[in-house]
C-alpha cells in the first residue's frame, strides 16, 4: 500500500484506503501501525521515506529503544 500522508502530532497514517494510528516511530524512518476493523486489529510496518506500508500478520519491528512488539488480532499491538 502506498502512503498518502502522515501526522505524526497526531499519530495517524493515511493510505490508499485506510486510516491507520502510529504505535512506534523508529526516528521518523520506520513506523509500527495498527487500525481496528469490526471487532479485529490489523497491523502494518511502514518505511517512511518509500512511502509504502505491509499489512502484516507477525511482526518483525523493534523500536528505537530496543523493545520488542508483539501482534495479537483480538487485543492489538503490545510492546513487550
Amino acid at each position: 500500500m502506498n502512503i498518502i500522508d502522515i501526522d505524526f502530532e497526531k499519530g495517524i497514517v493515511r493510505s490508499d484506503y485506510k486510516v491507520w494510528e502510529i504505535v512506534s516511530n523508529n526516528n521518523n524512518q520506520y513506523l509500527l501501525l495498527q487500525r481496528e476493523e469490526n471487532g479485529r486489529f490489523h497491523a502494518a510496518e511502514a518505511e517512511v521515506r518509500r512511502k509504502q506500508m505491509f499489512e502484516v500478520k507477525e511482526i518483525a519491528y523493534r523500536g528505537p529503544n530496543g523493545e520488542t512488539f508483539v501482534f495479537d488480532p483480538d487485543s492489538g499491538i503490545l510492546k513487550i
